[in-house]
């Protein structure tokens, strides 16, 4: 079975082809947040390097956040197109699965896995994995948005002395909060491992591809609303408030 990636939720964009667990070709771009202009070209150069067809395609699999609102529209929208078109089933992986399954690599089992991607706000996306049986790795905390201190007392609290490595587009930018708390017990990912999700994500279709949908039932997580919502939101309760307050 030959399965087609799009990794779209971050800043950085990529894509792979697998076949029967192995991946046969990928690329990666990390040059910003245009993704609406480099993921189809992007699609393009890889089926044409790799000698594929669209057709031969059998499965497109996409991460499906959390992740940057835009990035996740695109590149779950772009699935879904694809799918349609090829009339094939489609699979979401979770961003956070994805870039735990990338740390953990080939598995070590007295590492957890901490992926952290930039939700803004003074906020990271995240949970915690273990390894799990194969390379899936084992979800420990559902997803959730909280600040890096929060984080770093989660992981003192619940981690017990186990080693954390961190993955994600934000591992980097906490690290250094993260090992003044955690010490020896934090590991940084490296650069490799850290943010290109599309090859995680076609490897674990791989592995479920018996949970794939119909791409109409297929959509992004986003995890919270997003700054125009909650702006949305907060403009509509200070109208209801202030109409409140003109029939007292």
């Amino acid at each position: 079975m030959k399965i087609l990636a799009v990794d779209a939720a971050g800043k950085a964009l990529s894509v792979a082809v697998a076949e029967d667990g192995r991946i046969l070709a990928s690329a990666a771009l990390n040059v910003g947040l245009t993704h609406s202009q480099r993921l189809l070209p992007l699609l393009q150069s890889l089926l044409a390097a790799a000698d594929l067809p669209l057709a031969a395609i059998d499965l497109l699999a996409v991460v499906n956040g959390p992740g940057s609102f835009t990035g996740l529209r695109i590149g779950v929208a772009t699935a879904k197109g694809l799918a349609w078109a090829l009339q094939k089933p489609l699979l979401p992986v979770s961003t956070l699965e994805a870039a735990a399954y990338n740390a953990l690599g080939a598995g070590q089992p007295d590492l957890l896995a901490c992926p952290v991607l930039d939700a803004r706000r003074n906020e990271v996306y995240t949970a915690l994995f273990a390894p799990g049986s194969g390379r899936q790795p084992q979800p420990l905390w559902p997803p959730q948005a909280i600040s890096p201190a929060l984080l770093a007392d989660k992981l003192l609290a619940e981690a017990a002395g186990r080693r954390v490595v961190f993955a994600g587009d934000a591992a980097e930018l906490i690290f250094a909060e993260m090992q003044a708390r955690l010490g020896d017990l934090a590991v940084l990912a490296p650069p490799e491992r850290r943010c290109f999700n599309a090859c995680a994500c076609a490897l674990l279709a791989s592995e479920r591809a018996a949970q794939a949908k119909p791409p109409a039932e297929v959509g992004a997580f986003y995890l919270r609303a997003s700054e125009a919502e909650r702006n949305r939101l907060a403009k509509l309760a200070a109208e209801a408030k202030a109409a409140g307050g003109n029939l007292a």
